[in-house]
């Protein structure tokens, strides 16, 4: 099927029935950046600032697992990021102890790993379960002293954005885990004067039941989406399926103030066959999380590896998206204060509307297109996405007529709506922007 970037078309009257078009009614209540009572220097959730970041930003070695880079070729990758728009660096993992340091040289943030040191080691799962088993009635007191002597150490870094807990994968079933995520949480809050958020990571199979476990101790919900490495490379419905999880977690959990962020893949070698999607895999990826609630992205990893040739292609891509939301277009914006509207409508007209994903031991059938409109700064956003194998041709209606409706992504693409709607071929995997003004309002 050929793809026609847009063709008008006019709506039946049972299309219609029920959208507003008044065109000072369509762009009432519109969020601009005057109505974001937060600080312009800080990350969501307590400023202004889109989270978009890279674990191991100049990490890794393309000859062995393990190895650090040369400081010049570091700075170099660091470099190349950050002027992409990136707002904070890490986890950083093997560069933890340089991650403030780094953050404070390229005037971004960074991501913060709490390793609490006990006897000298780093407080890792079987040294957590050890202290538990050997010393049941004061292992708590000892982690308690360890991590408030590391939060007031390094809770006067403004650079540090987020808190990130570590061991990771903690097993709600586990008692002593539990306690220490417990721990960790309260300890950080009693000992950080600016209250910054607290994170776990948590493994890509859990679904919200699992997640909602160790919300009342964390303020972002960030679990692993790794679609290719998980077995979704085809069925990329499952970033949608995975992102509702962390929504569900937190209505779950009821902690409303608890942030959804999608933690994307950059780490599977594909097949040569399969090098040319990875700009569409990256794109479906990071706009399918967004529309369907996430409020930030992270990517694992940066870090350089071996065998793994497909990384400048994946960064190139993630860096691409990255400068859409943080750039010019700032896209960002829309996407966390953006007000949510219903009066746009997406329709499929041809083609699948659901799309198939392995969602635990069940296959599920998924909307095939994500669709979430928007109103910000003076204007109307309207997305959607394509998780299917094959185009799917929408109507998308809701603009008044008069209206100027262009593509974002494309920006030569320009038209004035007609009464009713318009329709647009999405290709497969791909991610639409339309944004909706009116000159003379």
């Amino acid at each position: 099927m050929k793809t026609a970037l847009f063709t008008l078309l006019t709506m039946s009257a049972a299309l219609l029935c029920g959208l507003d078009t008044n065109t000072a009614k369509f762009f009432r209540c519109e969020a601009g950046p005057e109505t974001v009572k937060l600080p312009a220097d800080k990350i969501y959730p307590q400023g202004r600032l889109f989270p978009f970041t890279f674990y191991s930003t100049g990490g890794g070695s393309m000859e062995k697992r393990g190895n650090l880079l040369p400081e010049a070729e570091r700075e170099a990758d660091t470099k190349q990021i950050v002027k992409a728009g990136v707002t904070m660096i890490g986890p950083q993992y093997e560069l933890n102890d340089l991650a403030v340091e780094t953050a404070r040289k390229y005037g971004v943030k960074a991501v913060y790993t709490v390793h609490p040191v006990i006897d000298g080691k780093v407080l890792d799962r079987p040294l957590l379960l050890k202290l538990a088993k050997d010393d049941p009635e004061h292992y708590e007191d000892r982690i308690r002293e360890a991590l408030t002597k590391l939060i007031r150490e390094q809770a006067k870094h403004p650079e540090i954005a987020w808190w990130d807990v570590s061991p990771e994968e903690p097993r709600f079933w586990i008692k002593p885990e539990v306690a220490y995520i417990k721990l960790a949480y309260e300890t950080i809050k009693a000992n950080d004067p600016l209250k910054r958020p607290v994170f776990v990571y948590e493994p890509g199979h859990r679904g919200a039941g699992s997640l909602a476990k160790f919300l009342p101790y964390q303020d972002l919900s960030v679990k692993g989406i790794y679609t290719n490495y998980s077995g979704h490379r085809a069925a990329r419905a499952w970033v949608r399926y995975s992102i509702e999880q962390e929504t569900g977690a937190v209505k779950l959990a009821k902690r409303p103030d608890v942030v959804p962020i999608a933690l994307l893949e950059m780490f599977q070698q594909p097949k040569p066959e399969e090098m040319k999607l990875i700009r569409d895999w990256v794109r479906h990826d990071v706009y399918c999380a967004l529309v369907n609630g996430a409020k930030g992205i992270m990517v694992f990893s940066a870090s350089k590896r071996p065998r793994f040739t497909a990384r400048e292609d994946y960064l190139k891509a993630y860096l691409e998206v990255c400068g859409e939301l943080n750039g010019k277009l700032r896209l960002g914006q829309v996407f966390l204060f953006g007000e949510v509207k219903n009066d746009l409508k997406c329709t499929i007209v041809e083609g699948s509307k659901t799309a198939e994903a392995k969602c635990g031991k069940e296959m599920k059938k998924l909307p095939s297109v994500s669709f979430a409109g928007y109103s910000w700064n003076g204007r109307r956003y309207a997305f959607a996405v394509n998780s299917s194998n094959a185009p799917v041709r929408i109507v998308i209606s809701g603009p008044v007529s008069g209206d100027t409706v262009r593509s974002v992504f494309d920006p030569k693409q320009e038209f004035t709506a007609p009464e009713g709607g318009f329709e647009y071929t999405l290709k497969p995997l791909e991610a639409a922007s339309f944004e909706i003004r009116n000159e003379k309002r």
